[in-house]
């Protein structure tokens, strides 16, 4: 499966894993990457109360929609995410 994000302000980028919590991971290191250039404690604010609640989102939502072969797509914040079977 294909996850793909979109972070205002920092660019977008995209990583395959053959699950979704593999996506997940994918997700926050990008995330985490794209602040790199952030103090740790502004880092720490975008990993908890918003890349947080994409990855619940999307181990849930989201698996439930690409198990079934549909794309899924969420908003939190500054950051979109879609994650598709493909």
């Amino acid at each position: 499966m294909r996850i793909a994000w979109v972070i205002e302000d920092h660019g977008s980028n995209q990583a395959d894993a053959a699950t979704v919590d593999g996506c997940a991971e994918a997700l926050a290191a990008g995330v985490r990457e794209a602040y790199d250039d952030v103090d740790t404690t502004t880092l720490a604010h975008v990993m908890l109360n918003v890349v947080a609640p994409l990855r619940i989102q999307l181990v849930t939502d989201g698996r439930y929609e690409v198990e079934r072969g549909r794309t899924w797509e969420a908003r939190s914040g500054a950051i979109l995410v879609t994650l598709s079977p493909n």
